[in-house]
C-alpha cells in the first residue's frame, strides 16, 4: 500500500483551492447582476390629442376673456402656459379655420412668429371670424362722429387689398351687428348698424373710397352697392 502522505512521481495531488478563485469571481458577478435594478423606462411620448385639447382649452379661455385683455394675448396667464410642443396643434387649429382659428393665428404671431401665413390665408381667418361675430366692438364702433376701429378692425385693415375678396361678400349681409356699451349700444340700435355696414366702412377705409354714414340704412345702401361694383371693376 502506498502511504497516505507519500507522493507517486507524475501523479501529484491538485491543491484543493485551485477552483476557489474562479468560482468566487462568478459568484460576485452573479450577486452584482442580481443587485442591479432594471433600467428606467423611457419617458412617455407626448399625446398629440391631449396636447391639442389643452391648446383648445387655452384658446377658448382667451376668446371668452377677450374684452378683459382686449386682444393683448401675450399679457395673459393662458399665454404663459403655452409650451413649444403646442405650436403644431395651434397651427393645425388655425389652418382648419374652425372655432378659435383667428385666436390661434394671433397667439402664433406672438409665440411662434416663424409660423408664416400668406395675406390671403390671414384674410380668410379674419373674414370667417367676422361672419361668426356676435358682438362687434372688437371690429370697431360706428358713432355719430365717425368710425373708431377696434383691435380686429385695425388688424383687418392692415391686410389691405388682400381682405377685399372675402369682406366684399359681407356687403350683402344685412344681419344686425350689435355692440355693447350704454351709449354705443344706443347709437348702434338707432342707426340699425348691420354686418354689411361694417364691411362697407372697413373696405371703404382700406381703399379710401367715399363714405357718408347716414343714420337711415336706406340711405347707406346705395353707397354699399356702389362700393360693391367698384370692387368688381377695380384692377386686380
Amino acid at each position: 500500500m502506498v502511504a497516505r502522505d507519500s507522493v507517486i512521481p507524475g501523479l501529484q495531488e491538485r491543491p484543493r483551492n485551485v477552483k476557489t478563485v474562479p468560482v468566487a469571481r462568478r459568484a460576485v458577478l452573479l450577486l452584482f447582476l442580481a443587485s442591479c435594478s432594471a433600467p428606467p423606462a423611457p419617458p412617455a411620448r407626448p399625446n398629440p390629442g391631449a396636447i391639442k385639447a389643452e391648446a383648445v382649452a387655452l384658446l377658448e379661455t382667451l376668446e371668452r376673456s377677450f374684452y378683459s385683455h382686449w386682444g393683448s394675448v401675450e399679457s395673459t396667464a393662458e399665454y404663459a402656459r403655452i409650451r413649444d410642443e403646442m405650436i403644431p396643434a395651434l397651427r393645425e387649429i388655425a389652418d382648419a379655420n374652425g372655432e378659435n382659428a383667428l385666436m390661434a393665428l394671433r397667439v402664433l404671431a406672438k409665440r411662434a412668429p416663424q409660423e408664416r401665413f400668406t395675406p390671403a390665408a390671414r384674410a380668410i381667418l379674419y373674414w370667417t371670424a367676422f361672419q361668426r361675430e356676435a358682438v362687434f366692438n372688437r371690429w370697431g364702433v360706428i358713432s355719430k362722429s365717425g368710425f373708431l376701429p377696434g383691435v380686429y378692425g385695425h388688424e383687418m385693415m392692415a391686410l389691405g387689398a388682400a381682405a377685399a375678396p372675402y369682406f366684399q361678400k359681407s356687403l350683402r349681409d344685412t344681419r344686425r351687428a350689435p355692440v355693447f356699451g350704454t351709449e354705443e349700444e344706443r347709437t348702434s340700435r338707432i342707426q340699425g348698424d348691420r354686418v354689411c355696414d361694417y364691411a362697407w366702412v372697413l373696405l371703404a377705409t382700406i381703399f379710401d373710397r367715399p363714405l357718408g354714414y347716414h343714420a337711415d340704412p336706406r340711405l347707406r345702401d346705395p353707397q354699399i352697392q356702389e362700393l360693391d361694383l367698384w370692387l368688381d371693376r377695380r384692377p386686380k
